[in-house]
């Protein structure tokens, strides 16, 4: 797994390259109106891991049903989390309902707050599911700080 170190500077990174694509994006196709700017950049964010997660879903599934408090008891949820992660950020770049969008998307990451908090309580040494199965991420610090900044920058 990577240390924490690393894996906040790959999660870094990835918030850095979707910032910049949609930045220049917008900068030079869309007469530089940077309004949207933020739903673009959730979206993107949400589009970018819910596609990683499906890379290896069953591994995801296995990941993700260790630590969320919905899929311990609905393992359903796990197999639908990375469509309706992808759903949200479709939703988020085409500026769809976009109130029920972040009400939805509030709700998800007070969840995974919710549910990495208890796991970090508890001590136990669990692998982050936020980039599905292709990266060894640790369930950290890192895991909270990433969900408490999308839940903050959704509702800025």
């Amino acid at each position: 797994m990577l240390s924490n170190f690393y894996s906040l500077l790959l999660i870094i990174c990835i918030f850095s390259i979707i910032y910049i694509i949609n930045y220049s994006y917008l900068y030079f196709y869309k007469n530089k109106d940077f309004s949207n700017l933020k739903n673009n950049i959730m979206g993107s964010i949400l589009i970018v891991f819910g596609i990683l997660k499906l890379y290896d879903i069953e591994k995801f599934m296995e990941i993700f049903q260790k630590y969320d408090i919905i899929s311990k008891n609905i393992p359903i949820y796990s197999y639908a989390y990375p469509f309706i992660e992808i759903i949200l950020g479709i939703c988020f770049m085409y500026s769809v309902k976009l109130n029920k969008v972040k009400l939805i998307t509030n709700l998800l990451m007070f969840i995974s707050i919710i549910s990495v908090s208890l796991s970090m309580i508890k001590g136990q040494t669990l692998r982050c599911g936020c980039l599905g199965a292709f990266f060894h991420i640790p369930l950290s610090y890192v895991t909270l700080s990433e969900n408490i900044i999308m839940l903050l920058t959704n509702n800025l």
